[in-house]
């Protein structure tokens, strides 16, 4: 029987994927041999380090929080701030010589929508930001000498124009003096702080033979080609992971796939929102689910009036 018309095989591969399959994302993100690649191509001075060398300097966290005194992935922020929270977070090392000093926090961010209801590049740059600014609450405000640089990077999928696919967009803190015989590359080097990655992919995770290698490497991920040279230029480091990432691929296929074809019969929302209600999700989650979803994602507006429209449907 195809796993489409099982409804218990279809909840084993939902409690497996927990929301969707973002769990199984954070934990595969939240891996050193995962993310050594995309380091190497976004911290310069990783550039030149062997893959099995960044992955010794790094420090990653996702659901577990790690030294939270320093930070923690959830960030209620202060007052009514907006809550912030993390896919993965990393400490980066930094080789210097012979000594290894303290160095970089990493953010990476899964987003498959291109607008998902708020701009991308704004909410990426408030996350550097607070980023920095929880260095300060953390370390005391007589610690200003202490902040370190971040780089956050956020992966994009769904509805890239043509035009940004397979593309990379870096947004830097940078600045110049008025007279142009004085050298500001002391006062840039203090203030060049907050460094925001946007990774346009598209959705035919297309593979081009001269794109740039972070391109090729993610979009070797979501083919299941991370140990084919053809497209991954980190095929022999990556082969570590290759059952892990084919595992999460499959999971999303295959709980995607049920979604539509049940959604053909009743309405493809519709048929969503039923599948998740029968394994137990909460409205939250289903809105959650609506927004983040590979195909199609709605709004956070959408989501709601969807939900709710499904819920006056169907009371008794």
């Amino acid at each position: 029987m195809d796993i489409l018309d099982n409804p218990g095989d279809s909840k084993n591969i939902i409690k497996e994927s927990g929301l969707t399959y973002d769990q199984k994302f954070k934990q595969l993100f939240a891996k050193k041999v995962f993310i050594a690649p995309v380091l190497k191509n976004i911290i310069p001075e990783y550039k030149e380090l062997a893959l099995e060398t960044i992955e010794t300097l790094i420090n990653t966290r996702s659901d577990v929080n790690v030294n939270p005194q320093v930070y923690s992935n959830d960030d209620a922020g202060k007052g009514d701030e907006t809550e912030t929270h993390y896919d993965v977070l990393a400490d980066c090392a930094l080789p210097d010589g012979e000594t290894v000093c303290a160095g970089f926090f990493f953010d990476l961010e899964m987003q498959r929508e291109n607008q998902p209801g708020y701009p991308v590049p704004k909410r990426g740059v408030y996350y550097c930001c607070r980023l920095i600014s929880r260095q300060v609450e953390n370390l005391g405000e007589e610690a200003y000498n202490q902040i370190k640089p971040v780089y956050s990077v956020w992966i994009l999928i769904n509805n890239i124009p043509k035009y940004l696919q397979n593309s990379i967009y870096k947004a830097e803190l940078t600045g110049h003096s008025n007279k142009k015989f004085i050298d500001v590359s002391r006062i840039n080097s203090q203030v060049g702080l907050i460094h925001l990655y946007l990774v346009y992919l598209s959705e035919d995770f297309r593979v081009e033979e001269n794109g740039d290698n972070l391109i090729k490497y993610l979009q070797s991920v979501f083919t299941k080609q991370v140990d084919n040279p053809k497209f991954n230029p980190y095929y022999e480091y990556s082969g570590k992971i290759k059952k892990e990432v084919d595992d999460v691929m499959t999971i999303r296929e295959s709980f995607e796939a049920r979604g539509e074809a049940r959604g053909k019969a009743y309405g493809i929302i519709e048929g969503k929102i039923e599948l998740l209600l029968e394994n137990d999700y909460t409205d939250v989650k289903i809105i959650e689910f609506l927004t983040t979803m590979k195909n199609n994602p709605l709004t956070l507006e959408q989501a709601k009036k969807s939900l709710k429209e499904y819920h006056k449907e169907h009371s008794v």
